[in-house]
């Protein structure tokens, strides 16, 4: 099966949710700081690769809803968005 658009946003979206709550949750800042850059270059490529993305109606909706999730932690760990 081919790697799909969604399949992308969706690793996506993992990486930079997951990078968000280790980065929430360490004690040293230099952890915390790499996780929370990396998360927002996820952010970032999702913003870019989305609009060019052939997604079904059921696919965006639930990448919009994990990207306002992503939103959320990156406002909390300080990022300007």
């Amino acid at each position: 099966m081919p790697y799909s658009d969604a399949h992308f946003l969706r690793a996506e979206l993992i990486t930079g949710i997951t990078r968000c709550r280790i980065a929430l949750q360490a004690r040293q800042e230099e952890k915390r700081q790499r996780n929370r850059v990396n998360a927002r270059k996820a952010y970032d490529a999702i913003l870019q690769y989305k609009p060019k993305s052939s997604l079904t109606a059921s696919e965006t909706a639930e990448i919009d809803s994990r990207l306002s999730e992503l939103r959320a932690l990156l406002l909390n760990l300080g990022e300007t968005l």
